[in-house]
Order: structure tokens, then sequence, then C-alpha cells
């Protein structure tokens, strides 16, 4: 809730929490508040200057017929059967004669006394006469020779057709305004809905259908740039894996030859160093190209987490370091890439192995985001360094051995697969077991 002092201080920012927040809302109302306020402005001026008109119109009839009336009844009383026959059936005015004078005079009530009734009643010179509203009727009294003259007439006499008319033409009209308002808001807006709903899924690396290029000519020129783009990195992703898988080739037989040649030699000191340098540069270039490659032409779909990460945990580097892991009930289904994901949760599971005694491995949901935690008893991340081990063929381990430090491209990896699906990995100390915390944040 916003505070009334925030609300003075800052009161357009205070109105923006209440504005509607998707383009279509604040289209349609685009269009329909100034609809709104013309409308009532209008309808405010007019109902105000012809109700004016309109009361002030009809109490001087009904006054009129009362003094009709009242001067038939004064010239010729003998007749006041006939006049109270003619003012009951075409004046809707009820008229009863009363022996004896007006018991209060001018006794009207002081809200009606300046009322457009008690204002027609004053020009007639009614003197004396009485004025009240009571259960939907008008009751006038005025005195005439030997007694006094009741009139009544119903209140809805004063109800205008024409103010009714008017409301119901603005109300229709503006019923069929804002359908149509909201069906064109809607055509307008649709197109862009679909384009953001294919950026999402193109960011997270999962497929959607080619987009239909409808709505204005600048949201089609915006579909039409999209796809294009879609394209142009598709091609670029495949001619990439392409070129990787050639570059693979062409080095891995030098290697496997020279593996080869080294094997049938005598064991010698030297022989044995070389062996162990084609094997190192083996691992550097699988890992290179692992690096390059990526996992962006495979598709997305519906994984169970649980057996992901149980597959992960059988597929790892050092399978005397124990590793803890509780699948949750029930199952995590996630849409992902389960290849690289699997690629991802090993990466992290390596690391953990490599440094540590022990490896602990959670899996859960958490405000709409599927969490891996990895967590080891290892030496840790100083916080000043979280950043730097994301970089490519950046290690700690100052030895730069393979077999104890890897290639450097283990988190790399990891962080790349991760914002593939639209996620995130995040480095912190471990505070149950002392170690590194490992967690991937992804969609769900």
């Amino acid at each position: 809730m916003i505070s009334m002092r925030y609300f003075i201080k800052h009161p357009l920012k205070s109105l923006k929490v209440y504005l509607p927040q998707s383009m279509f809302g604040r289209s349609l109302l685009i269009l329909v508040l100034p609809l709104i306020l013309i409308e009532t402005v209008a309808g405010y001026v007019f109902l105000d200057s012809h109700w004016e008109r309109i009361t002030k119109t009809i109490a001087q009839n009904i006054t009129g017929e009362v003094a009709a009336v009242r001067a038939l009844y004064e010239n010729d009383p003998t007749q006041d059967t006939f006049y109270r026959t003619l003012a009951g059936t075409y004046l809707k005015l009820g008229v009863q004669f009363v022996p004896g004078p007006l018991k209060a005079p001018l006794r009207v009530p002081e809200d009606l006394q300046d009322t457009p009734m008690g204002n027609a009643l004053k020009n007639q010179f009614f003197i004396p006469y009485t004025f009240d509203i009571k259960r939907q009727e008008i009751f006038i009294e005025t005195e005439v020779p030997g007694g006094t003259l009741k009139f009544a007439t119903p209140l809805s006499r004063f109800c205008s057709k024409a103010v009714l008319r008017f409301v119901m033409w603005v109300s229709i009209t503006s019923a069929v305004f804002l359908l149509i308002a909201v069906a064109f808001t809607h055509n307008q807006v649709k197109p862009l809905r679909r384009l953001a709903i294919a950026a999402d899924r193109f960011g997270k690396g999962r497929s959607f259908p080619a987009l239909k290029r409808e709505g204005a000519i600048e949201i089609r020129k915006l579909t039409h740039a999209f796809m294009l783009m879609r394209e142009r990195l598709h091609k670029q992703l495949t001619q990439r894996t392409e070129m990787l898988a050639g570059v693979s080739h062409d080095l891995r037989t030098p290697l496997t030859r020279m593996g080869l040649q080294l094997a049938m030699m005598s064991p010698t000191p030297e022989i044995e160093g070389l062996q162990k340098d084609v094997e190192e540069m083996g691992k550097m270039l699988e890992g290179y190209l692992a690096f390059a490659r990526g996992e962006g032409l495979e598709d997305a779909q519906d994984t169970n987490i649980n057996e992901l990460i149980v597959q992960a945990i059988e597929g790892r580097e050092s399978p005397t370091v124990t590793v803890h892991y509780t699948p949750p009930l029930p199952p995590i289904l996630a849409h992902v890439k389960p290849q690289a994901l699997k690629r991802c949760v090993m990466n992290l599971l390596n690391n953990g192995t490599r440094y540590g005694k022990k490896v602990w491995i959670s899996s859960y949901l958490e405000n709409d985001c599927v969490v891996i935690a990895v967590e080891d008893d290892g030496p840790g991340i100083s916080e000043e360094k979280i950043e730097e081990v994301f970089k490519p063929f950046s290690r700690l381990e100052s030895s730069r051995n393979v077999a104890t430090g890897g290639v450097g491209l283990g988190l790399t990896i990891a962080r790349d697969i991760a914002q593939g699906h639209g996620g995130e990995i995040l480095l912190s100390t471990s505070t149950a077991h002392g170690g590194l915390k490992a967690m991937i944040l992804l969609p769900h």
C-alpha cells in the first residue's frame, strides 16, 4: 500500500502503481478514458441544464393546472363534480373539496421552499396555500370561498423520458464503442504477445512455430526481422558445429597416430612424458570442442530431473567420492535439453568430486524455478574469485595439471548451458559443509 505522504510527494509515480501494466490494458485505457471524460462532461452539462429547464416547465404546468381548476371552482362552485372528473381524467390531478379554512396556512417545508415547484406556486399567488411531498406524491392545498381545495398528483410527472433516452443512448453507444475498442486493441496486441512468447522460448533454447506476419506495419517488420535473426543464428550454429566436427576429426587423426607410434617405441622416461602430453592434448581438445560446440541444436523436451541427476551421478569422473542425493517426491518435471543439462550437472559434480571428499546434491522447486544445488566439503572459493572461475580456461589450481585441475572449461560450459535454458548458475560458500555451493536456477 502507498502511504498518503508518498502520494502527496510523488502523485504521478503513485498513480502508475494502479495503472494497467500490459500493453492491451494501457491501449484500451487510452481509447476509453477520453470517451468516459467527454461523455461525463457532456452528460453533466446536458442533464444539469436540461433537468433544470424541464423541472421548471413541469412545475409551471402543474401549478397552472391547479390555478385553472381553482379559478373554475371559484367561478361556479356548483360544478365541483365536473371539475374533479375533468382534472382526474385529463390532468392526472386528484381534487377534493373540504369545508373550512386551511388549518396551517403557508405550511411549506424549508427544503421545498426554493425548489422549482415552490417557486412556481409563489408565482401563482395561491395565498394561503400549503405544499408538501409525501409517499411519491405532491400535495397542494389552497383556500377557496367556503372551504379548501386539496390537490394531489404523482411525483413521477417530473421524470422526463428525454433524460432516460439520453442515458440509454449514451450507455448503448459506449458499450458498442468499448466492444470495438477491445476487439481492435486485442488484434493489435496479439502479434506482439506471440512475438514476446517466441523471443522468450528462443532465449531459453526452445523451439517454436514460425510467426505469421500480421498487425500494424511496424509489428510486421519487427516479426520479419526476428524471424530473419532466428534463421541467421540457426545457420551460424549449424555451420559452427559442422566446422568443429571437421576440426575435431582433423586434429584427432594426427594425435591418434602419434599415440600409436609412441606406444610402439621402447618405454623410456622421454617417451612416457610424450605420451602424457599427447593424452593431455586430447583432453584439452575435447574440452575446447565441447565448449565451442555447445548444445544449441538439441531439442528441449519434458524431462524428469530426478532421473537426470541420477544418471549424472552414475557418470561422474570419480566414482570413489561419495555423493549424497535423495530424489524429492513427487518427481520434478521440466522442459529442458536433457543431454545439455546432464552435462551441466556432471561438470559441477566433477568439480565437487575433484576438490572435496563428499558431495551433496539436492533438487527442489522455489519461486517458479527448478533449483539443483551441488555442495562439497572442499576448500571452496573466495568471494572475489567467483566471477573469475567462469572465464574460459581459468583455473585456480596453480599446477596447471589437467589430471588435477581440469582444462578450465567446466564451469564455463555449465554456465553457458544454464543461460541457454534461460537460467543461471550461482556460486557461494556452503553453509552446511564448508566447501563450495553451486546452484543451477532454471525457469519452470
